[in-house]
C-alpha cells in the first residue's frame, strides 16, 4: 500500500512545449508500484493553459476546484468546466485546457500507466501559435471570475 498527503507531492512545471501557468503533482505514479494507472494532480493558474494535443490513449478528469475551459480544436467548440465536474476524453480525440485571468483549476487527470508520446495538433516552430486560435482567445477573455 502507498500513502501520501498531495502537500507532501512536489509540484513540478508542466515542461509540454507551449504550456503556461501550469504544474502538475505526480500523486500516484509507476515508482510507487502502480502498474496500470497513474493519477495526476494539474493545476492551471490565470491566464495559464496547455496546448492543443491529442494522444493513443483515453483519460479521465475530475475537477477538484476552480473553472477553465476545455477546447477542442477542429470541432471549434469549447465547453468550461467547474468545480465537481467529470470529463472522459476518448483516445485521439484532441484537446488542450485554458484558464481566464479570472479563473484557476485544480483537477485530477487518471490516465495509463503505459502511455505513447503525445501529439501536438499545431506543428510549428512556436510552441504558443495555438493561443492565436479564437477557441483560447474567446476562454482567455471568458469573464468568469471562481468564487
Amino acid at each position: 500500500m502507498y500513502h501520501i498527503n498531495r502537500e507532501a507531492v512536489e509540484a513540478e512545471i508542466v515542461r509540454e512545449p507551449g504550456a503556461k501557468q501550469a504544474t502538475h503533482r505526480k500523486l500516484i505514479d509507476t515508482k510507487h508500484g502502480a502498474d496500470r494507472f497513474v493519477l495526476t494532480e494539474f493545476e492551471i493558474e490565470p491566464g495559464g493553459s496547455t496546448p492543443p494535443h491529442h494522444h493513443d490513449w483515453e483519460h479521465e478528469i475530475y475537477v477538484l476546484k476552480g473553472s477553465m475551459t476545455l477546447v477542442t480544436p477542429g470541432e471549434e467548440t469549447s465547453l468550461r468546466v467547474t468545480e465537481g465536474d467529470v470529463v472522459f476524453i476518448p483516445r485521439n480525440e484532441p484537446h488542450g485546457f485554458v484558464t481566464s485571468h479570472q479563473q484557476r483549476c485544480r483537477f485530477i487527470v487518471v490516465a495509463p500507466a503505459e502511455r505513447p508520446p503525445v501529439r501536438s495538433v499545431f506543428l510549428s516552430s512556436d510552441p504558443y501559435e495555438y493561443t492565436k486560435s479564437a477557441e483560447y482567445q474567446e476562454a482567455l477573455g471568458g469573464s468568469h471570475a471562481d468564487e
